[in-house]
């Protein structure tokens, strides 16, 4: 199949936002800087190899649950701000891209924007085959984030009176 038929760059992409009742401090600190994804992305079952902590450079293998390792980079990470991962897995054969923005939007109300999608020249079919559980992984990893965004600031709150 020629390349220029376009199959070869197909990819599965999805976008998701929330506004969120906690700090961007809070979000943060509860979801990004500890390492541990796979407390609000369901298909990760554990970061393994993690060269160190949530900031540029750092590299580690998302361990997934269907047993696939996929080797990520961090990139664009401003805390409190911004995040992107990179990463590839089966040789290459496929690509990961997520990006993570996170905006306030006054002193209680915080937007989060969450982008993933899957490409490469074995991600195309993975893609067209999974586009679902892509767009499932997107917003559920989102509704997650929310979740213990929230608990966490509600928390915060108690403890400070």
């Amino acid at each position: 199949i020629p390349k220029s038929w376009g199959i070869f760059s197909a990819m599965s992409y999805c976008k998701a936002s929330a506004v969120v009742e906690a700090t961007p401090e809070t979000i943060w600190e509860t979801c990004f800087a500890p390492m541990r994804w796979e407390l609000w992305d369901h298909n990760i079952k554990q970061l393994k190899n993690t060269s160190g902590p949530c900031e540029n450079g750092t590299t580690c293998i998302f361990q997934q649950k269907d047993g696939k390792d996929f080797f990520f980079t961090l990139s664009n990470v401003r805390t409190n701000h911004t995040l992107h991962f990179s990463g590839v897995a089966l040789g290459g054969t496929i690509k990961a891209d997520g990006k993570i923005c996170i905006t306030p939007i006054d002193n209680v109300y915080t937007k989060i924007d969450y982008s993933f999608e899957l490409s490469g020249s074995v991600g195309f079919v993975v893609a067209i085959l999974k586009k679902r559980a892509v767009v499932e992984g997107t917003e559920g990893g989102l509704a997650n984030m929310v979740t213990m965004a929230e608990e966490a600031q509600e928390a915060e709150i108690i403890n400070m009176n």
